[in-house]
């Protein structure tokens, strides 16, 4: 199975990289680096001279470039050259609710049936950033449903995708997803049982054809992004 580089050299050295034309899910909750994991992923595509394509539902493309100039990725350079579109998802939204409540559906419920709407034939990569805020009033059936049809379409087109979930605003939606997609890693906080220490870590919970560690890994984020330690951590 060809892999495509996650971005960062020890993270591939654990998984040999994401499999590509797979759904891949990076769930956690706020500050534990969910997107910065993705943008590690993005740019090196983008460096590579693949197409990618960034589904911001809550932040705007500005905040984002912002992100990432603070470690050192140049996402407009990437946007110029024709290999990156962000995509803000939320002002459509909000264009689209007195369309959505006439039509007697939920918005959320249809923003998620047609994210793929904005995913064209030339796109090789996709980031969702993040799926939790389109599930909010479905039911368990629902969000499954929207799912599979979601990660259906992707994989149709041939695209790797990265979907985001926080896990403040979609758990359900989170626990859901994680047996929709072909990968899921989650990123923790946590106090170290034994030394009382706040620390992160990293959860690879499943990655299909792949053979993946057990233990936590821990991690911290610099000012060049995610570095993992050499250390694996138990629970």
């Amino acid at each position: 199975m060809e892999r495509l580089s996650t971005g960062i050299i020890e993270l591939d050295d654990l998984i040999e990289g994401y499999p590509k034309g797979k759904s891949i899910l990076i769930s956690g909750n706020a500050g534990t680096g969910k997107t910065i994991l993705a943008l590690h992923f993005l740019t090196t595509c983008c460096k590579n001279g693949m197409k990618c394509l960034y589904i911001a539902t809550e932040e705007t493309p500005e905040d984002l470039k912002i992100q990432a100039s603070s470690l050192n990725w140049n996402l407009e350079e990437y946007e110029k050259k024709g290999l990156l579109k962000i995509v803000r998802v939320l002002e459509q939204r909000s264009i689209e609710t007195e369309f959505a409540v006439s039509a007697q559906l939920k918005e959320s419920q249809k923003d998620l049936i047609h994210l793929t709407d904005e995913v064209t034939k030339e796109i090789d990569v996709v980031v969702i950033d993040n799926i939790g805020v389109f599930a909010i009033g479905m039911s368990v059936e629902q969000i499954r449903d929207q799912l599979d049809t979601l990660i259906f379409r992707l994989c149709e087109l041939g695209c790797t995708s990265i979907l985001i979930c926080d896990e403040a605003t979609g758990k359900m939606t989170n626990d859901i997803a994680m047996y929709s997609v072909y990968g899921a890693i989650e990123l923790l906080r946590r106090d170290n049982p034994y030394t009382g220490e706040r620390e992160r870590v990293i959860d690879i919970i499943k990655m299909r054809s792949t053979k993946t560690p057990i233990d936590y890994i821990l991690y911290n984020i610099t000012n060049e992004g995610i570095k993992l330690q050499s250390q694996e951590v138990t629970v």
